[in-house]
């Protein structure tokens, strides 16, 4: 390990350590898992990455096991950026924003989403694409995910929004990805070099099979899982290579630089809320509310607000309010319970336009439309004070109730499945058996119209019995959703958690393909292996925590 350490101090000029205590504050995430690193390498400029990629890459082919996975902020549910060789930390130093302008925003990975949408929101502009963790997570770490959000019903995941990716690749070089013309593709093409015969081998695998490309792309709104091949090359001839590193979680080479779309912001806000007794005309409920073109269209489950009336007194430092004026401000929603019982399902409606009017107009229309459902109850948000309790329900319910359980810790091990939402009236039941059939302590909530659920139980992973629960539990929850032509993760990607299902969800031909793109940018496999392909649930059961 010493000569390790001294022959990577020698190559960089960033932090490198082995220091214990700095392994172990790096080998977890969000996830279940925990992977004790050798060493961790805070690089300090594109000069660090190139050499420490070369020296990697030489090591491996002189037959000595090593690779890299990058890390950012850490959020990641699915023990993406975690590995037992080399960690590279982006955070400490990547952490700039370049410029914000013309409805664009450049950045570094390593820069926080608050903080880039504290910019952004000086010229009244923003990413949409953020998760629900947008408080902790990096940007780098979005577009590694392919993260989506509230936002996402309107705008997409961010797919949609990366014009360009400034990437090292395993030949040790640093190259710019874009959308190409037939005429650019063909130049890069050309090429005599690593980039050239990247864009050889990739565009003939994917025109080579188009056809089963197209057939295999998901039917829901969002995917995470795999590889963003559908995105690639366009029905006009373009070629935008940029699409195959988003989502890819590292394993393709590392990114130094992204340069992200940006969408105006709206003036005014608006929330109408829809109370669900049961899952009964769930896709008639849902499809009403879509035509009117909500910004956001999210939900939380029974669960989940029982928990928000238990705790409401905690919501006092996240909605900046105190204790008295808070219990007061939950008094309705204690009344409307003694009144017409626990919901179901809690459905949350957002507007945004700049025009207060016209949120008003959608809101008073569409209470009226689903009034003709006699399994609801409805109400009009009364101020942005309780639009805002009623996200910080949705959002922070969760870690409300994680940090009121002794000996039980979040277990994202289902937390990101998705189906679509005209299947949610037989899908839904069928979900929460499995669950309570496994006696799960959990909560669901998503974004119901994407037909997203995210599902965290808390367990007891010191209880070895609990532990075995994860994989057979997970099996029967991606079959249901793999029946209903789902996927198994919609936003928060495949990981060690869920990489093992990536062939049965896709099938053995395109699995195939995403093993050849992997081999194309990463011959030697130096980055993030064990993640995407090449993994197995025994091998990532291993590495489960046990506390």
């Amino acid at each position: 390990m010493d000569n390790l350490k001294n022959e990577i101090t020698n190559i960089v000029k960033g932090k490198v350590t082995d220091d214990t205590s700095v392994l172990e504050s790096y080998s977890r995430d969000a996830s279940i898992f925990k992977m004790v690193p050798k060493i961790v390498v805070f690089p300090k400029d594109i000069h660090d990455i190139e050499e420490l990629v070369k020296y990697v890459a030489n090591k491996n082919q002189d037959g000595v096991d090593l690779s890299i996975t990058v890390r950012s902020a850490g959020t990641d549910m699915s023990g993406g950026p975690l590995t037992e060789s080399i960690l590279m930390v982006i955070s400490d130093n990547f952490n700039k924003i370049i410029s914000i302008q013309d409805h664009y925003g450049i950045t570094q990975p390593g820069v926080y989403y608050r903080d880039f949408e504290k910019e952004t929101l000086k010229q009244n502009m923003i990413f949409p694409s953020y998760p629900a963790s947008k408080e902790l997570c990096s940007m780098g770490g979005i577009v590694s995910n392919n993260s989506g959000g509230e936002e996402s019903l309107s705008f997409g995941k961010t797919e949609n929004f990366v014009e360009e990716l400034t990437m090292t690749l395993s030949d040790g070089n640093t190259y710019k990805f874009g959308n190409l013309t037939k005429e650019e593709l063909k130049s890069k093409m050309e090429l005599q070099n690593f980039e050239g015969d990247i864009y050889r081998k990739m565009y003939k695998l994917l025109s080579e099979n188009h056809n089963l490309i197209k057939s295999k792309k998901p039917v829901v709104s969002k995917n995470s899982s795999g590889y963003t091949i559908w995105n690639i090359l366009k029905d006009d001839g373009s070629f935008d290579l940029s699409q195959i590193f988003i989502g890819a979680q590292g394993t393709l080479g590392i990114t130094s630089e992204i340069k992200l779309r940006l969408v105006d912001t709206k003036k005014y806000n608006g929330m109408l809320l829809l109370f669900l007794k049961d899952f009964n005309n769930i896709p008639e409920i849902v499809n009403t509310v879509l035509k009117y073109k909500p910004t956001s269209f999210e939900s939380f489950d029974n669960y989940t607000f029982k928990l928000a009336l238990k705790f409401f007194f905690a919501f006092s430092k996240i909605l900046g309010s105190n204790i008295v004026k808070l219990s007061f401000s939950f008094l309705p929603e204690f009344l409307l319970v003694l009144r017409k019982g626990m919901p179901k399902l809690v459905l949350l409606v957002e507007f945004q336009s700049d025009s207060m009017e016209e949120i008003q107009n959608n809101i008073k229309t569409l209470n009226k439309d689903v009034s003709k459902f006699n399994n609801l109850f409805t109400k009009v948000s009364a101020s942005p004070e309780e639009t805002k309790k009623y996200w910080a329900i949705r959002r922070e319910s969760f870690n409300l109730l994680r940090q009121r359980i002794k000996n039980l810790k979040a277990a994202a091990f289902i937390d990101d499945i998705i189906v679509r939402p005209e299947t949610l009236e037989e899908f839904l039941p069928q979900l929460y058996k499995i669950l309570d059939d496994s006696k799960l302590l959990y909560t669901v909530a998503g974004h119901i119209g994407d037909g997203n659920f995210h599902i965290v139980p808390l367990m007891n992973l010191q209880d070895e019995k609990e532990r075995a629960k994860i994989y057979p539990i997970a099996d029967q929850i991606y079959d249901l959703v793999l029946k209903y032509n789902g996927s198994i993760t919609a936003e928060h990607n495949d990981g060690l958690i869920r990489s093992p299902y990536i062939e049965q969800e896709f099938g053995d031909k395109i699995y195939t393909i995403f093993q050849e793109i992997k081999n194309i940018f990463d011959p030697h496999h130096i980055f993030n292996p064990h993640k995407k392909t090449d993994v197995t649930i025994k091998f990532a059961s291993e590495f489960i925590a046990k506390n």
